[in-house]
C-alpha cells in the first residue's frame, strides 16, 4: 500500500536525506526528482535564540560547564552512554550534565546512576513546552542523544532544528543523517554512539572552549538553520517541487 501511494504521488517529501535514497532504491521507476528532502523546521515562535532569554550568569556560574539532555528517556536515545560518561569525567568539577525529561528508561537510569554514585549527573521531572527554551539557553550545552541502530541513522531528531533556531551549542551522541546535518551546521561536536570514551572527550573539549568559541558555533548553528532549514525555506522546498511536478 505505501509503495502503491510513492508511485501515485506528484511529489514526495522526506525529511531525513537518507530516506530519499531507499524510497529510490525500492521504486527504481520514480524519477529523482520527484523526492525532495524538506526538514520540519522548528516552532520558531517558541525557539528564539538564547542569548536574548538567559539570565544573567553569576561568576560562580560562569566558572562550571552544563550539559543540557532535554527530552524522552528511551531505551533508543542512547542515555547509558551518557552515564558513563560521566563516570569518566567524575575528576572535572566543572563538569555537569543534567537530565531533564520522562519515559520508559528513566527509572532504571537513575536506579544506575545512584549505584554509580554519579554525583555530576542529576535527573530533573519533564517540563512543559512552554518551560524548553528557558531550559535550553540556561545549559552551556544542549545534546542530541540516539543510541547505535542501522534504523536510527536514516532520522533526523525534530529537536535539532529546535536548538540551531535557539543559537546554542550542540554536543551529538548521534550517527547518520542527524550526525551529517550538525556538522554541516558548524554548531557540534559529534561522538558516536555508544562510545563512551568519545561522549566524554568531545564534552571535556567543548567545555574547555572559550565563551567566544562556544558562541561562534551556536551562530553559525543559527545560520544554517535560517539558510537551511526555517519554514520559509521549507515552505518554498514544498512549492517548488509542487510547480514543478506541473510543469
Amino acid at each position: 500500500m505505501v509503495k502503491a501511494t510513492e508511485n501515485r504521488s506528484a511529489v514526495i517529501g522526506v525529511i531525513s536525506p537518507s530516506v530519499r535514497e531507499l524510497i529510490l532504491s525500492r521504486n527504481p521507476g520514480i524519477p529523482a526528482s520527484k523526492i525532495v528532502y524538506v526538514p520540519n523546521p522548528t516552532d520558531e515562535t517558541l525557539f528564539v535564540p538564547a542569548a536574548t532569554i538567559r539570565a544573567p550568569r553569576t561568576q560562580e556560574r560562569q566558572d562550571r560547564f552544563e550539559l543540557l539532555y532535554l527530552g524522552a528517556m528511551g531505551n533508543v536515545q542512547g542515555l547509558d552512554t551518557v552515564l558513563q560518561a560521566a563516570q569518566i569525567l567524575a575528576s572535572d568539577p566543572r563538569i555537569t550534565i543534567a537530565l531533564v525529561g520522562d519515559g520508559i528508561a528513566r527509572d532504571r537510569l537513575e536506579k544506575e546512576a545512584a549505584a554509580m554514585n554519579l554525583t555530576n549527573l542529576r535527573f530533573y521531572p519533564r517540563i512543559g513546552k512552554g518551560a524548553v527554551p528557558a531550559a535550553i539557553a540556561a545549559a552551556d550545552a544542549n545534546l542530541v542523544s540516539l543510541a547505535a541502530s542501522e534504523f536510527l541513522e536514516h532520522t533526523t531528531p525534530s529537536k535539532i532544528a529546535s536548538l540551531l533556531a535557539s543559537e546554542v551549542p550542540i554536543i551529538g551522541q548521534i550517527a547518520g543523517d542527524g550526525a551529517d546535518l550538525l556538522r554541516e551546521s558548524g554548531s557540534a561536536l559529534i561522538a558516536t554512539p555508544g562510545d563512551a570514551e568519545g561522549l566524554a572527550g568531545v564534552i571535556k573539549e567543548l567545555a574547555d572552549r572559550t565563551d567566544t568559541e562556544r558562541q561562534q558555533m551556536a551562530s553559525s548553528g543559527l545560520r544554517y538553520y535560517r539558510a537551511n532549514l526555517s519554514a520559509k525555506v521549507a515552505a518554498g522546498k514544498v512549492v517548488d517541487a509542487l510547480k514543478e511536478s506541473i510543469t
